[in-house]
């Protein structure tokens, strides 16, 4: 499945895109040669960078393979949008004749061909540059009054790996520094590496500093490269506190706000590990009180809400990376993307992560962020 999956998109384009065009036999060959190349930038990775998450290959080459790829997978979009165009057309017509007859030539694939690059171009671009700062109000109806106004920087899916190194990390770090936030909350997905690996590049964000400090949670990556081994690490050599199902008390003016985490799901995939457990986290929070929960994943929402949190910071979703495949990633994410919602009475913000991950290396009309979340009192 692995090898098989991947194959079908350059076999399905080699016959409905490059075939029609007005090339060359060998013209076609080398085009379809090169659609079937992108197909195996995993196993690439896999076998030359020596891990299919956390390739160790120079920059250059993840970025171009991973161009490639996404040029090969927004062919494979174009094409099956106008082939199921064409096939309603044609079911309708059986029993309406007045729908006219519709026919792609030549001009459509060099057009579909043509549109999938200036996407691919603009899409790695976005994915590549520093992530943007949004600025988003939150208002709580359990936040004491002492906390109004109060300021959260929260950072995820950093993804620090050997295309995105220690220069990326410092660039994040001072950004968030430069914001003055009285939090800084990071949701998961620090890395891709294992820890003797990586942590040269993750070194930097030990200087991230907040007045209230700075706390995180693991995301499903970090149980792919050892999670207690990098809990121990983001803890003793960055400073930044891990909720591991528990929490901690952030104390403002004589009044208290609760700032809790839970294991990711991934933990589930490896015996042995701490399963997320909300009751656990929250275990002797009044129900009065404002809990923040960072959870990794969004799509546990409803369960986090029940509890009693008053606001769930999540990520993992990326922001859905391209129009089409967002569809997707909503659909396994609890119907959750990006942005703000309300779940029974909850908040949930969901980032679209700070940083990229190699395995798709695109953003379309998906900017990375750096969140400012202010917090306020909600009037009753």
């Amino acid at each position: 499945m692995f090898m098989l999956v991947p194959l079908l998109l350059p076999l399905y384009l080699t016959f409905r895109l490059i075939l029609p065009l007005p090339l060359s036999a060998a013209a076609k060959t080398v085009m379809s040669a090169l659609l079937f190349a992108a197909a195996l930038k995993q196993q690439f990775f896999l076998y030359f960078g020596g891990d299919f998450f956390s390739p160790e290959l120079p920059v250059w080459v993840i970025v171009a393979y991973g161009a490639a790829f996404c040029a090969l997978f927004m062919m494979f979009l174009f094409t099956l949008c106008k082939d199921i165009f064409l096939l309603a057309a044609a079911v309708l017509r059986c029993f309406c004749k007045a729908v006219p007859a519709f026919h792609t030539g030549p001009g459509a694939a060099a057009v579909i061909i043509a549109l999938s690059l200036i996407c691919t171009v603009y899409g790695v671009y976005e994915a590549q540059r520093m992530p943007r700062e949004a600025n988003v109000r939150i208002a709580l109806d359990k936040l004491p009054r002492e906390f109004d106004g109060f300021k959260i920087v929260l950072l995820s899916d950093l993804h620090i790996s050997a295309s995105r190194r220690a220069d990326f990390a410092r660039e994040v770090s001072d950004a968030a520094n430069a914001l003055s936030p009285d939090l800084i909350l990071i949701a998961g997905d620090f890395i891709d590496g294992r820890v003797d690996i990586r942590s040269g590049d993750v070194l930097p964000l030990a200087a991230l500093h907040a007045r209230c400090g700075v706390f995180g949670v693991l995301g499903n990556h970090e149980y792919y490269f050892g999670p207690a081994e990098w809990k121990s690490f983001f803890e003793e050599r960055l400073g930044i506190k891990i909720l591991l199902n528990g929490h901690t008390v952030v104390s403002q003016k004589g009044a208290d706000l609760v700032v809790a985490g839970v294991a990711d799901e991934a933990a589930r995939r490896f015996p042995g590990r701490e399963l997320p457990d909300v009751k656990k986290a929250l275990s002797g929070v009044s129900q009065d009180t404002c809990v923040i929960l960072l959870d990794h994943q969004p799509r546990k929402a409803v369960r986090n809400a029940a509890a009693g949190v008053s606001l769930q910071l999540s990520g993992h979703t990326h922001g859905g990376m391209a129009p089409l495949i967002s569809s997707l990633v909503k659909k396994f994410n609890g119907g959750f993307l990006r942005g703000l919602y309300d779940v029974g009475g909850m908040k949930l913000y969901v980032s679209p992560g700070t940083g990229i991950w190699n395995g798709f290396l695109v953003r379309i009309f998906d900017p990375a962020e750096i969140t400012v979340i202010t917090l306020t009192k909600a009037e009753s």
